[in-house]
C-alpha cells in the first residue's frame, strides 16, 4: 500500500495551524459536580525527504511562517506523536492509544501548563523549549462515562509543532507509557486505514449490579448484545520507541508490542480529538470517515439505526454549521472579499483576534455528533431485549398450546 505525500499537504497544514492559533475556541468551564480537568498534547513534526535532509538539527526559528519556509519542511512529510498507555489493572484507559497528557494538578497554572508538564513527564518531550512552537488549542470537550450519563472531566487538547528534522529523543515513563509512535498524517487522512474496534460493553450497562447477580447480568448482556463497534484508524508508525523497563515489554499483554500480530488502533476519545484537527485539512474524509458506535448483534444494530436516524441527521447538520472547518472557511471567504475591496464584508461578524470581527464558537466534531445519541442507544438496547423476550415467550407459549391440543 504505497502512499506518496500530497504536494499541498504542507501548505495546508501551515495555514490550518496559523488559523488555529489566531482563532482559539472558547474554553469550557468544569461542571459544578465534576471539577476535574485534563490536558493532552497533539505534537506534530516534519519528516524530511531524503533529498532535502538538513546537515544539522539547528533549525530554531521563532514563528510558524519561518519554520514552514525551510526547504526541508516544504518537501517533508508531517507526523503526529501517539503513545500506547501501559497495561494497568483498574485503569479505564489501560493499553489504549492516546496523546501524551493527563490530569491537571493543583500546581498547574492552567490547562496549557498541564499539557506541557504531562508531556515532559510521560515521554520526556519539552514543549516549553526552543524546539517547540505553540499552535493553539482544539475545542474542549466534557468526557463522560456510563454512556454519556456521568461527566468525568473536561479534556483540553493543545497543538504543538516540534522543529527537529530527526525524531527527538523520548524518555518514556514506564508506569504510564508502554510505547510512543510517530505516525504520518497522511495515513490518518487516508480511507485505506479506516477500520472498526470491537469491545465488550456489558460492564457499562450493568455497572450498578455487583456480586453473583452482576456476573450473571453481564454474561446475559454479553450473549444478547455481542460486542460494540467503534470507528477506528489503524496506525502505521514510521518510528517507534518502547519502554523496556515497563511490565508490558515482550509480554502477551499487547500493551507495548508483545503481541506483534495485533494492529495498533486509534479510537474512542483520542480519535475524537484527532478528528477535530483532521477536519481542518481538506485531504480526506475525517468527519465522514467516522461512524456512529453500534452493536454486532443484527437486531440490536437495526433497532439502534432506526431509532437514531433522525437524531444523526440533525447532529450532522449541527456539526457542519458549528465546526472549526466551517468557521475558518467563512473567515477565508471574508478575507478574499476584503482583498477585492468589498466594503460589505464589515457587516458580517467573524470572531477572531481582529477586534472588528467575531467567529461563531466551534465545538468538538465527534462531541456534537454524539449529542443525545447514547440516550437513545440505551433505550434501543432495552427495547430490543424486551422484544426478544416477548417473541421467545410467545413462541414457547404457542408451542406449549399446540402440544396440549
Amino acid at each position: 500500500m504505497a502512499m506518496e505525500p500530497s504536494p499541498d499537504l504542507i501548505p495546508t497544514l501551515h495555514r490550518a495551524l496559523e488559523e488555529l492559533y489566531e482563532n482559539p475556541p472558547p474554553p469550557i468551564p468544569s461542571p459544578a459536580a465534576t471539577p476535574k480537568r485534563a490536558s493532552v498534547a497533539l505534537v506534530i513534526r516534519i519528516q524530511p525527504h531524503p533529498s532535502y535532509r538538513p546537515k544539522d538539527n539547528n533549525n530554531v526559528v521563532s514563528t510558524l511562517a519561518e519554520f514552514f519556509d525551510l526547504p526541508w519542511v516544504q518537501h517533508g512529510d508531517p507526523e503526529c506523536l501517539f503513545i500506547k498507555r501501559a497495561a494497568r489493572k483498574g485503569d479505564r484507559w489501560t493499553s489504549h492509544v492516546a496523546l501524551p497528557g493527563g490530569k491537571r494538578d493543583a500546581e498547574d497554572k492552567g490547562d496549557y501548563e498541564a499539557a506541557v508538564r504531562e508531556c515532559l513527564e510521560e515521554v520526556g518531550l519539552d514543549l516549553d523549549g526552543e524546539m517547540a512552537i505553540d499552535c493553539g488549542k482544539l475545542p474542549d470537550r466534557v468526557v463522560t462515562t456510563s454512556w454519556g450519563t456521568v461527566p468525568l472531566m473536561v479534556l483540553c487538547p493543545f497543538v504543538f509543532v516540534h522543529m527537529s528534522p530527526t525524531p527527538p529523543p523520548l524518555h518514556l515513563q514506564p508506569t504510564e507509557v508502554a510505547s510512543a509512535h510517530w505516525v504520518p498524517l497522511r495515513t490518518l487522512l487516508s480511507p485505506d486505514f479506516r477500520t472498526v474496534h470491537r469491545c465488550d460493553v456489558s460492564d457499562r450497562l450493568a455497572r450498578q449490579t455487583t456480586g453473583l447477580l452482576g456476573r450473571f447480568v453481564r454474561w446475559g448482556l454479553r450473549i444478547n448484545l455481542g460486542q460494540m463497534e467503534f470507528s477506528a484508524v489503524r496506525l502505521w508508525p514510521s518510528h517507534s520507541v518502547y519502554s523496556s523497563f515497563g511490565g508490558d515489554f515482550i509480554t502477551d499483554s499487547g500493551a507495548a508490542g508483545g503481541s506483534w500480530d495485533r494492529p495498533m488502533l486509534l479510537w474512542g476519545l483520542t480519535l475524537g480529538v484527532v478528528t477535530d484537527f483532521l477536519e481542518m485539512l481538506p485531504h480526506g474524509e475525517p468527519a465522514t470517515g467516522w461512524h456512529y458506535p453500534t452493536f454486532t448483534s443484527p437486531d440490536v444494530k437495526a433497532v439502534v439505526w432506526l431509532m437514531t436516524k433522525s437524531l444523526k441527521q440533525r447532529n450532522w447538520l449541527k456539526m457542519q454549521q458549528g465546526s472549526m472547518a466551517r468557521a475558518l472557511e467563512e473567515k477565508r471567504r471574508l478575507e478574499d472579499i476584503d482583498a477585492d475591496g468589498d466594503t460589505k464584508s464589515s457587516m458580517v461578524l467573524v470572531q477572531g483576534r481582529n477586534e472588528n470581527r467575531q467567529i461563531e464558537p466551534r465545538t468538538s466534531v465527534v462531541g456534537t455528533l454524539l449529542e443525545g445519541y447514547y440516550d437513545i442507544v440505551r433505550d434501543a438496547v432495552w427495547i430490543t431485549l424486551f422484544g426478544r423476550t416477548v417473541i421467545i415467550g410467545t413462541a414457547l407459549g404457542a408451542a406449549w398450546w399446540k402440544h396440549r391440543r
